[in-house]
């Protein structure tokens, strides 16, 4: 079977080593790829900008199945035209994949059809944003760029005056380019994030396991908003009847709203969640695709098929049928390491060390490339994604931190304490245990003494 993979970062990576362990005769073609890819797929140079000579390359390699990892060419039609030519291809229409490239007409769809999710209002100008927040919202207050923006188009702001920023900056400035024609002002969201993804076929879901990823570029969650700095799973918090709960409530109604609107959605559809503590999960945002870092976190844990429900839905069967994903024991966590200014200035053409590490460490390349004398080198903000898997959480995490560590070029940045929500949880957990513990121990020693004293009187 032949399986062109559509990208060149690290969620393509991840895509191809998954694809390549549960079945070693895929011969799979990567584009543009990238130098780990490269260990595993035939590399072909197109860009997934020119969806027109995507196309051709599927025909000419008679690709059996077209997987589209980044949003871009998604929402430019590449699956629309694939889908012409009769080739079997994974991923939303561009119709479809408005999910993501408009979170305008999103939360439009949500409110419209009651699907959990924050309060937000659309605006072209700095004046009807601005009195937005004065009159209606106040802080804090999220401020969003409508389409396409690499993750990086959420400003979450305390202060009005910093929501007046945040709105000059995407209107005015057009700091996220065509991206901030429109924005949002949308109501503040408190506690904790989720990543949830589930492969549909329009109708159905197979949810995945959830994942957690840190957005901010420094420890503690400090420092400006990146596309991820690292994620983990599983979350302790996403317990299988939160996943029926977000099933029922929030990923079932989304495929009947999009049908509804004629726009029924296939592939893989990420639900950015916000787990508010009154009333359960509600939508941050949707994704029309597999998340970067989540996948590279996600996949390596992974025990049955990845390739049997894409194939299905690519192929325009139904997956009711399917079988539930099996998922490994133990711990998952992915630390990125950055180029020296990312996000906003990414260094390039750095000379890279990697070290060779065992199985359980996986290394995903996101922003590498190799130049002519075949010295591996930075070539994007995100460089590497580095995942361990472990029997434990604490020990996935220390394996993932000391594992970024070791790989060396200049500037190099990474956080070390990717899952400290989780960490968190887990030791207030062990102490609960031990106070429960303590207090049974003590319980059962009085009444030993109690009847001690009631025999001898």
């Amino acid at each position: 079977m032949k399986i062109l993979i559509v990208g060149g970062g690290g969620r393509e990576h991840a895509l191809a080593d998954a694809l390549s362990r549960e079945n070693t005769t895929i011969d799979l073609i990567a584009t543009p790829g990238n130098p780990g890819i490269a260990d595993l797929a035939r590399i072909a140079p197109v860009a997934t900008s020119d969806t027109i000579a995507l196309v051709h390359l599927a025909q000419h390699e008679r690709a059996d199945l077209v997987i589209v990892g980044p949003e871009a060419p998604l929402a430019a039609g590449l699956v629309d035209m694939l889908q012409q030519e009769r080739i079997p291809v994974f991923g939303p229409t561009a119709q479809a994949a408005k999910v993501e490239s408009s979170k305008a007409d999103t939360k439009a769809m949500m409110l419209t059809f009651g699907i959990p999710t924050a309060l937000a209002e659309t605006h072209r100008t700095v004046a009807g944003a601005r009195e937005a927040v004065r009159l209606r919202f106040g802080a804090p207050v999220v401020i969003k760029a409508s389409g396409l923006a690499a993750g990086k188009g959420v400003i979450v702001c305390t202060t009005v005056d910093e929501a007046y920023a945040a709105i000059d900056r995407i209107l005015d400035d057009k700091a996220f380019g065509d991206a901030g024609n429109e924005c949002l002002v949308e109501s503040f969201m408190t506690g904790e994030e989720l990543s949830l993804f589930a492969i549909t076929d329009g109708h159905n879901v197979l949810p995945m396991l959830g994942a957690q990823d840190h957005k901010r570029l420094l420890d503690g969650d400090n420092g400006p908003n990146t596309g991820g700095m690292g994620a983990y799973t599983p979350v302790s918090m996403c317990t299988p009847k939160l996943v029926d709960d977000v099933t029922e409530r929030i990923f079932l109604p989304t495929l009947h709203a999009m049908r509804r609107r004629g726009s029924p959605f296939t592939g893989l559809l990420y639900a950015g969640l916000m787990l508010t503590p009154e009333e359960g999960p509600k939508v941050v945002e949707f994704n029309c695709r597999f998340g970067d870092p989540e996948t590279q976190t996600i996949l390596p844990m992974l025990n049955s098929s990845l390739l049997e429900p894409m194939l299905a839905v690519a192929r325009g069967a139904r997956i009711h049928s399917t079988t539930p994903f099996a998922w490994r024991n133990g711990a998952s966590v992915t630390t990125v390491v950055a180029a020296d200014g990312y996000p906003d200035t990414p260094r390039a053409g750095d000379a890279i060390e990697l070290p060779s590490f065992s199985d359980s460490i996986r290394v995903f390349h996101a922003g590498t490339t190799r130049d002519s004398d075949r010295v591996l080198r930075t070539s994007g903000g995100r460089v590497f994604a580095v995942t361990a898997i472990a029997e434990s959480f604490a020990d996935a995490q220390r394996a993932s931190r000391e594992a970024a560590a070791r790989i060396e070029f200049d500037g190099a940045i990474y956080r070390r304490d990717i899952g400290w929500r989780e960490a968190e949880r887990q030791r207030d957990a062990a102490e609960r245990d031990a106070a429960e513990r303590d207090a049974a121990e003590r319980d059962a020693a009085e009444r030993d003494a109690a009847e001690r004293n009631a025999g001898a009187s």
